[in-house]
């Protein structure tokens, strides 16, 4: 109940004015986001790669109102793959459909796809397209396979293993030649098209990630969960594939205690790092998927040193 309660609030304006407001929540947002804009999301970007992690750039914000502030994101965009490539940083980017106008105009959202897809092949860096709710995947698994059409084997694709449809999806985009990261779902989906309960998504998780082992091109496995960590480890041991062909990836500021240790074990490791004002949305979304988040939010909330700290390493999802 809770989670789908945090879940519908990543969407209401009013309590995202007043987070934005606050001080104090600005602080502890922090933690989760690397600032608001492109310079400050580089250096957290750069502090990490420093560490020996890849990273993925999320410039945040979804659901635009005019076109006009969809070409203003992928200006955002265009300008994050040229300093990208300046630093020399081992860096893609994640784009979110209805923040480049896919829900208001579809032909210009997948013109401003083309561009992005172009900019980043000839930057070398990998994108991955995000996958929102429910109502959006038919047409962003399009976009993914109009981009490998045109030649941009760059692209990939995010997948939710809550969605009922996932399974198919992941051999449709397979066969596509793209590459898949694989997530649980941060969306409040009804039951018609997303399991419920954890137990399920955990075990349409692990299956969907068999399957990429076996099959995907360069698959990406995003998740916070020890258990499935060691899970997929165990079954790319067990399948002979080598650690290069696969990477792990997490979010910025949760779990840096496992993410050392992937690094050192010889995984491959991507971090998340989302920068930019549209926070609001994201971070709701992090407190939903696990109660320790909005538990450990609430304590930093009561104390300004935790707040004001640097230390990440008490969230968990």
């Amino acid at each position: 109940m809770l989670r789908w309660t945090l879940l519908r609030a990543a969407g209401n304006d009013t309590l995202a004015t007043t987070a934005r407001r606050s001080a104090t929540v600005r602080r502890v947002v922090r933690r989760y986001v690397a600032g608001e804009s492109v310079p400050e999301g580089l250096e957290a970007a750069q502090r990490l790669a420093d560490r020996g992690m890849d990273l993925t750039l999320d410039h945040v914000g979804e659901f635009v109102g005019s076109m006009e502030q969809a070409t203003a994101a992928a200006a955002v965009y265009l300008e994050l793959l040229e300093r990208i490539g300046a630093r020399g940083l081992p860096a893609g980017i994640s784009i979110k459909p209805s923040q480049l106008g896919l829900l208001l105009d579809p032909s210009g959202a997948a013109e401003l796809v083309g561009r992005l897809a172009a900019a980043a092949d000839a930057a070398g860096v990998h994108m991955t397209i995000d996958m929102e709710d429910h109502t959006t995947v038919e047409a962003t698994i399009g976009l993914v396979e109009g981009a490998q059409t045109a030649g941009h084997g760059n692209v990939g694709c995010a997948v939710q293993s809550y969605l009922h449809r996932t399974a198919a999806d992941l051999r449709r985009l397979t066969a596509a030649g793209a590459s898949v990261r694989l997530c649980k779902g941060a969306y409040a989906e009804p039951p018609f098209v997303a399991y419920q309960r954890s137990v399920e998504v955990d075990r349409a998780f692990l299956a969907d990630a068999r399957y990429l082992l076996e099959h995907g091109h360069d698959p990406r496995f995003a998740t916070h969960d020890h258990r499935l960590v060691g899970a997929i480890k165990r079954a790319a041991a067990l399948r002979g594939r080598d650690r290069s062909t696969f990477e792990f990836q997490m979010l910025y500021g949760v779990r840096p205690d496992m993410q050392r240790a992937l690094v050192t074990e010889g995984y491959r490791l991507r971090i998340y790092v989302p920068f930019g004002t549209q926070w609001y949305p994201y971070f709701t979304r992090r407190l939903a998927e696990r109660p320790a988040n909005l538990l450990f939010f609430a304590r930093a909330l009561a104390n300004r040193d935790t707040a004001t700290g640097t230390d990440h390493g008490h969230v968990d999802t």
